[in-house]
């Protein structure tokens, strides 16, 4: 199975500078990561840059994280333990603030058949299917405080966290958005890993995007735009050659700021498309 892969990511309405950060590749997989820094954390756009940069060397650690079962939650953060320990490492050498490290990191990779994902934080996946419909997975945490890998570091932030979320076993909801206007939601604990794994011949395009998906708003009315309606626009892939992504995205914006609606939030995606 052939598969097709693009990145890309721009800058909000409302920043004076991008905090996201994409990358892909083909080795030792096809692959895409994000980071979406936190815009209260002082640059955060490079802490950014390093958890996408050191998840991009842990990619083969990633084949091994079981589907399902109990070994996954301890596998996931195992796994994000020594990606926010290498960035760490590196920040200090920098002479960083660990804050810097406030970001949500979403890992998305492909064996060929399947695209398998991990989130580390808040962010949006859409699926397509053979026959077009169009589903939308956005994962949100209380107060709109994802829970980032950095309060691994310091015990002190993790207590302050779940004080700041209210019931830390309830802080993290998970939404599932359908064209047929099926919308259902479910919650978990703060901690509990989000990973999917979806089969590229069921689901011929699989995207990911960090929560800047949802922040498109219109000038005129000031109202928000309905998520599902901007990822069916971001997502209407024509000709995939090239950077497929990129100018979809570019269009869309385009098209989007013709009816006067602008993203607020930096936007960050990336998308795995089966090639016939």
């Amino acid at each position: 199975m052939t598969v097709a892969l693009d990145s890309y990511y721009t800058i909000g309405k409302v920043h004076w500078y991008c905090q996201d950060y994409v990358c892909q590749g083909w080795q030792p997989f096809p692959h895409v990561i994000l980071a979406d820094g936190c815009s209260a954390s002082p640059n955060s756009d490079v802490g950014a840059r390093l958890l996408v940069l050191n998840a991009r060397q842990e990619l083969a650690r990633y084949a091994q994280i079981p589907r399902d079962g109990p070994e996954l939650a301890t596998q996931h953060w195992d796994l994000g333990r020594r990606i926010i320990q290498r960035a760490a490492r590196q920040a200090r050498e920098l002479n960083l603030n660990p804050e810097v490290l406030d970001a949500t990191l979403l890992v998305a990779w492909c064996d060929g058949a399947t695209v398998y994902v991990h989130l580390y934080g808040d962010g949006c996946i859409a699926t397509r299917r053979a026959d077009g419909e169009l589903t939308v997975i956005e994962v949100e945490y209380a107060e709109n405080a994802p829970y980032y890998l950095s309060y691994l570091l310091e015990p002190d932030r993790q207590v302050l966290y779940q004080e700041a979320v209210g019931n830390p076993e309830s802080a993290q909801t998970i939404h599932y958005r359908g064209q047929a206007a099926d919308v259902s939601s479910r919650q978990e604990r703060f901690d509990t890993p989000v990973a999917f794994s979806f089969d590229l011949a069921t689901f011929p395009t699989v995207a990911v995007a960090t929560d800047g998906l949802h922040s498109f708003i219109s000038a005129e009315t000031g109202q928000r735009v309905e998520l599902l309606e901007v990822a069916q626009a971001m997502f209407d892939f024509g000709d995939l050659q090239g950077t497929f992504v990129m100018d979809r995205l570019q269009n869309t914006l385009i098209e989007f700021g013709n009816r006067l609606l602008f993203n607020l939030d930096d936007l960050s995606v990336g998308a795995f498309v089966k090639v016939a």
